[in-house]
């Protein structure tokens, strides 16, 4: 016969109840009746367990079988969870499988993987009187035995079904769960095999939070040996409210048992003789979020360098009246077609060298690896790499409105210009149409050291004299300032930028709006491929290694970039370019040889233009070409002025050249460009392939980190320099001053720092864990409460976190005496108080400005230290974070409006939560 029966208490495991998932019936006539489809049946005494049966089975409440149902699974679990505070489940499970997951386990052990928790933790995690070889299950690693995965999926099914009822039964609802401890039985003979660890707090504040916040505790034994649990009823009123209170439960589980309780109602305690796996986890409440609602004393750059970030300070800008850089703009390798994409890829690592492209020339008809085969009877190159500029043969000509017929003819170094200069402009708002209606007086340089076009047998004319890469951008542009190209080779872009600052500085006889900078280089011809490798300049890698021992040469590459320079206060400016200077160096060992005394002359006197002292450098681009000559004079001409006096913060060096190579005249340039993103982010970016620094470098004699990882400035303010030598002995150097002007989120760094801390200390008193004490918040913290946690700037970076309450919200609940006020610019930020409504809402109607502008807070009682204001100010959003009631709010909400129109304020306020709304009258 069918029946419906609930499956609220314990029952005998002789199917008396159990899961129907397939009858067949024949009547005495042999004719057969359709299965049912009920879910729970009595079975008759015929149909119980055959011969072999034990008298001490033992009992359980639900059978958890393939055809289970979620909704009545669910449903039943919860009901015994409410009324007895327990549920034992039985899972049709093959011994297969059980033993299989106990031989993973064992196999575990046998590899050493298992451990031992702390005494202070093992009968809080295991049950009382338990002792186990544990390991917590990572379900994403790979060499985890399938039978242990099954066993942890199915306590998150069981989590998931049991959560939609989770409401009905505790006070929060379900929403996860910890991860799967497993638990192998440990005998006596065993345990010196497997000492005990000292226990911290970092171990004692996860259990502790998984025990405030657990819901249920879940079990699942897998055998082979039964285990014979208790459950002893705690004291408390989440066990005093259940409807079949027992003073102490004893259950027996055996292989395929499941056991749900609630740790709140019950402590566990267990035994085992021999050997038993137990998969175990917590189902979890959701953890309470917390809010930095303010601060006292509370200086937020000092939370930046306690956060890792950007501290205040650094060398100040210089004062009066200067050279500011208004905006950047590239052409590079690698389709770096714009200062942020230059910036990503250096960040990145990452370097723009392939080999040399058919576009440009077939390399394979030059290229040999035997430098033996190099002479001037044979022109061959040893370097089959280059950074190429992609798609210089596109060319808007219709927009700058040139000509098919001279576009076809043009130098790609002008198309260069034209379109990196054009960027530029943009940025300053004048486009070819703007610039049609009018001419602005406005320089223009560009720093170049050849022309390859011409070579190549183009019918060119006189269109493609190098003047014209220059003169052509400003007729395009109406452009009718002082007009330039630079040619001393490497060093042309910083020579031509130098010369424009001069220009700048004029304020009375020539006084231009702004000033146009670039450097632009192209490798079109084999020639200077040939002619490089002939001198040995050259490396055969196709690399840069700058500062490195194997550097052998440079790698030559492509490239256009630029900078609006403009005349201005210094006070106003985020980039400087505070100082540069160019020298030669006059005679030395020979015409291409650098010269140390005279790269540090031109550095020292740029250091005095600038009126900074040298430690005051904070990052240093290198020309860095990678020549096992160049590269220690260089860094010796540094060593020279740094070691003069004391540095607080180790000079961070780098080199482009590592990422782009050797732009040649426009080298200078692009390193510009970086040094201004190096202030502008506040970082220097690193230098590539550096594996063993150059012996010849003398770089211990003074404080400096040749950089191969990005690295943040100490300070937010910072100086970037730039030494750019020409081959022939014209050298320059610049500086630049900037200040970072990343965003920094006050809030997340101050969460950063807070999350950076040693966890909170606990203090073990006894077994119980609601017996402990710790620096936490309370176990079931309430909307409205309020913690601080006091962080000094002399705090180690792991001192331990402590919590401690300044405001308990169940101390100031609303009253029906309270009142709310209003304060803003309609009333002169004096008070007005609001109207009550029904409970819990008050209004009152207000004049908007002569401004059009609404800006108001709230206060309760008329305290002014009870403030009730937006998360962030100038809030128009009705639907944000409300903070307070508490002192030192400034933040206000802001609507606009017609002035004198009237609006409507609403303060709503429900069990210390708050909400706020207004409409136009």
């Amino acid at each position: 016969a069918m029946a419906a029966l609930r499956p609220g208490s314990l029952v005998s495991v002789d199917g008396a109840l159990g899961q129907l998932q397939h009858s067949d019936v024949v009547l005495l006539d042999g004719s057969r009746v359709p299965s049912t489809s009920a879910t729970y049946a009595s079975v008759s005494k015929p149909l119980q367990r055959g011969a072999g049966t034990e008298e001490s089975d033992p009992a359980f409440d639900i059978v958890l079988g393939p055809l289970t149902k979620d909704t009545v699974l669910g449903e039943e679990m919860s009901f015994c969870l409410f009324e007895k505070g327990f549920c034992l489940l039985k899972l049709c499970q093959r011994k297969s499988e059980q033993l299989a997951a106990v031989q993973a386990m064992q196999d575990l052990g046998e590899e050493g993987r298992l451990g031992r928790l702390p005494e202070e933790l093992e009968e809080g995690y295991l049950g009382l009187g338990a002792k186990g070889r544990v390991l917590w299950l990572d379900p994403n690693a790979t060499q985890v035995h399938e039978a242990l995965l099954a066993a942890d999926q199915n306590l998150s099914y069981i989590a998931s079904v049991l959560a939609p009822f989770s409401g009905d039964v505790f006070e929060k609802p379900l929403r996860e769960r910890t991860p799967a401890l497993l638990s192998l039985s440990l005998d006596e003979e065993e345990e010196e095999d497997y000492p005990q660890p000292p226990v911290d707090d970092r171990m004692l504040g996860d259990f502790l939070s998984a025990w405030r916040r657990g819901l249920v505790r879940a079990w699942h034994f897998m055998g082979p040996s039964s285990v014979t649990l208790e459950l002893e009823t705690r004291e408390g009123p989440a066990a005093a409210a259940l409807p079949l209170q027992q003073e102490v439960i004893r259950l027996t589980a055996d292989p395929g048992t499941l056991l749900l309780y609630r740790p709140e109602c019950f402590v566990l305690s267990s035994t085992v003789k021999g050997e038993s796996l137990g998969i175990s986890a917590t189902f979890l409440s959701e953890q309470p979020r917390w809010f930095v609602s303010a601060s006292k004393d509370f200086d937020p750059s000092t939370w930046l360098c306690l956060g890792g970030h950007l501290a205040p300070g650094g060398p100040p800008p210089p004062e009066g009246e200067g050279i500011h850089v208004l905006h950047t703009a590239t052409r590079l390798p690698a389709l770096w077609d714009e200062p942020e994409m230059y910036s990503t890829g250096m960040n990145a690592g990452t370097d723009a060298v392939v080999e040399v492209p058919i576009t440009r020339f077939d390399v394979t008809a030059y290229f040999t690896e035997n430098p033996d085969e190099i002479n001037v009877m044979n022109p061959k190159m040893n370097q089959k790499h280059t950074s190429f500029v992609d798609g210089i043969e596109l060319f808007d000509n219709k927009y700058f409105e040139i000509s098919n017929n001279e576009a076809v003819t043009m130098d790609p170094l002008q198309r260069q210009v034209l379109e990196v200069g054009g960027a530029l402009l943009q940025q300053m708002g004048i486009s070819k149409k703007v610039s049609n209606k009018r001419s602005h007086h406005v320089g223009v340089s560009v720093g170049v050291d050849k022309a390859d076009f011409p070579t190549l047998g183009v019918m060119t004319g006189g269109n493609n004299a190098l003047a014209i890469i220059a003169n052509r951008f400003s007729f395009v542009f109406n452009l009718k300032g002082p007009n330039y190209i630079c040619d001393t080779a490497c060093s042309a872009s910083l020579t031509a930028t130098h010369l424009a600052k001069q220009l700048l500085l004029d304020r009375v006889w020539d006084v231009l709006d702004f000033h146009v900078a670039t450097g632009t280089h192209l490798c079109l011809s084999p020639g200077p491929w040939v002619g490089c490798a002939l001198g040995h300049m050259t490396s055969p890698q196709g690399r840069c290694f700058t500062f490195d021992s194997t550097a052998n040469g440079y790698l030559r590459g492509e490239g256009t970039s630029g900078m609006i320079l403009k005349y201005g206060d210094y006070a106003q400016a985020s980039t400087i370019y505070r100082a540069s200077q160019v020298g030669q160096d006059g005679r030395s060992a020979s015409l291409t040889a650098p010269n140390g005394p005279a790269q540090e002359e031109i550095i020292s006197r740029a250091i005095r233009e600038a009126k900074m002292t040298p430690p005051e450098s904070t990052c240093w681009e290198c020309h860095g070409t990678g020549t096992s000559l160049g590269d220690p004079i260089e860094i010796g001409a540094v060593r020279k002025i740094q070691r003069k006096v004391p540095r607080s913060e180790p000079l961070m060096m780098s080199s482009n050249k590592t990422n782009i190579g050797h732009l040649e005249g426009g080298a200078a340039m692009a390193a510009m460009v970086k040094s201004v993103l190096t202030v502008q982010q506040g970082q220097c970016l690193a230098s590539l392939h550096v594996r063993q620094l150059n012996p010849h470098l003398e770089h211990t004699i003074f404080d400096a980190f040749f950089e191969t990882e990005r690295s943040s400035f100490a300070a937010e303010r910072g100086h970037a320099q730039i030494s750019s030598f020409g081959f022939g002995g014209t050298n320059g150097h610049c500086v630049f001053w900037g200040k970072s002007r990343q965003k920094q989120d006050v809030q997340a760094l101050l969460l950063r720092r807070i999350a950076r801390m040693s966890p909170a200390e606990i203090r073990v008193i006894g077994n119980d864990p609601k017996d402990w004490e710790a620096d936490l918040p309370e176990k079931n913290p309430l909307p409205g409460d309020v913690y601080s946690i006091v962080l000094r700037p002399e705090d180690p970076i792991d001192e331990p976190i402590k919590w401690v309450k300044v405001r308990d919200a169940s101390e100031q609940r609303e009253s029906l005496t309270d009142f709310y006020t209003v304060t803003g610019s309609f009333n002169s930020w004096q008070q007005d108080t609001l109207a009550p409504g029904a409970p819990g809402h008050f209004s009152m109607v207000v004049f908007v400005p002569s401004d059009g502008v609404l800006e108001f807070r709230f206060l309760k009682n008329g305290n002014e230290q009870l403030v009730l204001a937006p998360e962030k100010d100038k809030c128009t959003e009705k639907l944000a974070r409300v903070l307070g009631p508490q002192e030192g709010l400034r933040s206000c909400w802001s609507v606009k409006a017609a002035p004198s129109s009237c609006v409507r304020l609403e303060l709503l306020c429900l069990r210390n939560a708050y909400g706020v709304s207004w409409s136009p009258m």
